[in-house]
């Protein structure tokens, strides 16, 4: 230490004593500063990471079930061995199956990546309109099956209920969900900002621009035959005219 050090020292009228123990009182303030700091930054960083695990466990789901499903339908399409077909429908079962019992898991993972409390408006996206054609697709799809098995012709039936475009709409949907969900687990260490605040109002945008279904257009309606004006006048009643009775006397 100076000289400067030991005369602010002596003008403090500090000891040798407590200078050790304002070193000693520093050095543990420090520590506990430290620890927890340390300890909020790792419990953080393993949130972050359950919560991509989690995204992903859901994006494997998704896209497994719209696999299997597309795999069935495609060897219905061509007519492949009933060997094939069925064993696809059993595979696409176990995916069915998979899929339902983690539903309401998957609605937990939602609430817990958008850092809410309460049912969110992700998780009503999510119920109407990605669980809801996933379960038009599969009666699509059961409907198309038991008549394959009976022999009939399924194209009709797949093509009455849009399969192909229930099947790009889960695509679209599927996609876009993940997506914005993982945007949404991207680590941050500023907890009072207004940035997932943010990603949250642009995550429910993009969700609803992908996952809404599109309005069947009607087909529209032929023209009304239009009668031509001749300018003649309408053809004369073919039952004669009858005869005025005569006026009594």
């Amino acid at each position: 230490m100076s000289k400067y050090g030991f005369g602010l020292v002596r003008a403090a009228r500090l000891t040798r004593r407590q200078l050790i123990l304002f070193a000693l009182a520093s050095a543990v303030l420090n520590g506990i500063v430290t620890a927890c700091v340390g300890t909020w930054l790792a419990q953080t960083y393993a949130t972050q990471q359950t919560r991509r695990k989690s995204v992903e466990s859901l994006a494997n789901l998704i896209y497994e079930r719209r696999t299997r499903a597309g795999m069935v339908v495609s060897s219905m399409r061509r007519n492949a061995p009933l060997e094939e077909i069925q064993y696809r429908k059993r595979a696409y079962d176990e995916a069915f199956v998979d899929w339902n019992k983690n539903i309401l898991l998957n609605l937990f993972v939602i609430r817990e990546v958008s850092g809410d409390l309460k049912f969110t408006a992700l998780e009503k996206s999510f119920e109407d309109d990605l669980v809801a054609t996933m379960a038009d697709i599969d009666r699509c799809l059961t409907r198309a099956y038991d008549k394959k098995l009976a022999g009939e012709d399924v194209t009709p039936i797949l093509d009455a209920c849009q399969m192909a475009q229930m099947h790009q709409l889960v695509l679209n949907c599927g996609a876009t969900f993940t997506d914005e969900l993982y945007k949404l687990t991207r680590l941050s260490f500023s907890p009072f900002g207004e940035s997932k605040a943010e990603r949250k109002r642009l995550a429910a945008i993009n969700i609803r621009a992908n996952c809404t279904k599109p309005v069947d257009v009607p087909a529209p309606k032929p023209p009304a035959v239009q009668v031509p004006v001749t300018g003649t006048l309408p053809a004369a009643s073919a039952q004669p005219t009858p005869t005025p009775a005569p006026a009594s006397k």
